[in-house]
């Protein structure tokens, strides 16, 4: 009986050599269960490198995205594009069924254009060939003021005569192949000043539609500016009434506070 206090005394002094002899990191404290399950939330989340000193750093020097309101369309943009072509203005801002009126109109419009030209350009050929049949006139490199001369007079001996006594200033034309012409009758006289009128009046028609596609584009212009200052003003007040969401991660060593905004865009 007496040698259970000896025993217990060795012991102690066993249990005391070993604790100051064995290092401090060999001695560890043994795991709570809130540690096993952060353990086990980091490990699930990737965040085991959360704590990394090089890594946080290089997020903490990264620029921060800068919260905004996205979607919003330029002013400029939407008129040079309505400048170029009308239609592209709306149809860059999303009103997709007035871009299709705008681009209808345009067609028609240089569609119009190209017509009267033609139209033109055929009808002058016809009284150039028609002049050269019926009154033996060379009037293809002529200018407008020599053309109108071949349907006003009648030879160019008339226009000698009786033209210059008006207009005295005007030049003397000598009897030349380039300058000749004389008109068998007066129908045929006749024929050539329509066929010249309706050449003119087809190339009058013509700029007409050329104002035309100015006008459209200044209208596109106007009305693409109105559109997206319209649009840029609802997606403020939309971005403005959008609900707010805050999240707070502990766990995070740079990101432990985030706001997110829904937006319905």
């Amino acid at each position: 009986m007496k040698t259970r206090p000896a025993i217990q005394l060795t012991l102690s002094i066993v249990v005391t050599a070993i604790a100051l002899v064995a290092p401090v990191s060999a001695i560890e404290p043994a795991s709570s269960p809130v540690d096993s399950v952060m353990q086990w939330q980091l490990a699930s989340f990737g965040a085991s490198d959360e704590f990394d000193e090089p890594a946080a750093k290089q997020r903490s020097s990264e620029p921060q995205k800068k919260v905004g309101v996205t979607g919003k369309k330029s002013i400029w943009k939407a008129g040079a594009l309505s400048a170029l072509v009308p239609g592209l203005g709306e149809y860059y801002v999303g009103n997709r069924k007035k871009a299709r009126i705008f681009f209808a109109a345009e067609a028609v419009t240089w569609i119009g254009y190209a017509s009267l030209q033609i139209y033109g350009h055929a009808k002058e050929d016809d009284y150039i060939r028609f002049a050269a049949t019926n009154a033996n006139a060379d009037l293809g490199d002529k200018n407008d003021e020599f053309r109108d001369m071949v349907g006003f007079y009648t030879d160019i001996y008339e226009y000698n005569s009786f033209g210059r006594v008006f207009d005295p200033e005007r030049p003397y034309l000598v009897d030349s192949p380039e300058n000749h012409w004389q008109w068998q009758t007066p129908d045929d006289q006749a024929t050539y000043r329509h066929l010249k009128n309706r050449s003119r009046e087809a190339f009058r028609r013509s700029n007409f539609f050329i104002g035309l596609a100015i006008v459209s584009r200044v209208v596109s212009v106007v009305d693409a500016i109105r559109d997206v200052k319209r649009s840029n003003n609802r997606l403020d007040q939309e971005f403005s009434q959008a609900p707010v969401k805050l999240e707070i991660d502990p766990l995070s060593s740079t990101q432990q506070v985030t706001l997110s905004i829904r937006t319905p865009f």
